[in-house]
């Protein structure tokens, strides 16, 4: 395979990437199926990455990658909310759940 059709594919899972994160609808579990999605993208550009003859990525690819990384942590920002609030919600019922014991 040439450089051009690395660089091609490289760009398109990048791409895709972008894409999966911008459908993100804002919610928790959403944002655990598009990273679960995204997981399978980051494998194939860590293979292109083990190739020794393909080039580095052009400056448009790393301002992809740049969008893609940002998204990233938007959802994992969002999850970690979300993982915070359950905690909260859970510690309320488990309160309460000994009040009525007691």
């Amino acid at each position: 395979m040439q450089h051009a059709d690395f660089a091609k594919q490289r760009l398109d899972i990048l791409l895709e990437m972008k894409q999966l994160f911008e459908s993100w609808d804002g919610t928790a579990t959403h944002g655990i199926k598009v990273i679960e999605e995204n997981k399978e993208h980051i494998a194939s550009l860590q293979i292109f990455d083990s190739f020794e003859d393909v080039s580095p990525f052009s400056k448009s690819e790393n301002e992809l990658l740049i969008q893609v990384i940002q998204k990233q942590k938007l959802v994992m920002y969002t999850l970690r909310n979300s993982k915070e609030e359950l905690l909260q919600q859970a510690k309320k019922v488990n309160q309460k759940s000994r009040i009525i014991e007691s």
